[in-house]
């Protein structure tokens, strides 16, 4: 089995840019998101700074929208300053 180096420098993180859209495109608002995915605030204000989130979350999401993973989220390169 070979190791990975400990200095592998990540190039992407998530996106949610795709979940606002998708919100916009149906007319809702971050209060109904929490309410028809019986997500919590913070959980939301973590979506809205591309921070990690659990999966589980992004499954209840795609259950309370009706939608898949690929709809409300994609990777994108990390800008490098």
């Amino acid at each position: 089995m070979s190791k990975q180096p400990n200095n592998l420098k990540i190039k992407y993180k998530v996106s949610y840019k795709k979940l606002w859209k998708l919100l916009i495109d149906r007319g809702l608002q971050k209060k109904d998101l929490q309410t028809k995915c019986d997500v919590s605030a913070a959980s939301v204000a973590k979506l809205g700074k591309d921070a990690n989130v659990t999966t589980d979350l992004l499954m209840k999401i795609c259950t309370g929208l009706d939608c898949n993973l690929n709809d409300i989220c994609e990777t994108v390169p990390i800008n490098e300053e």
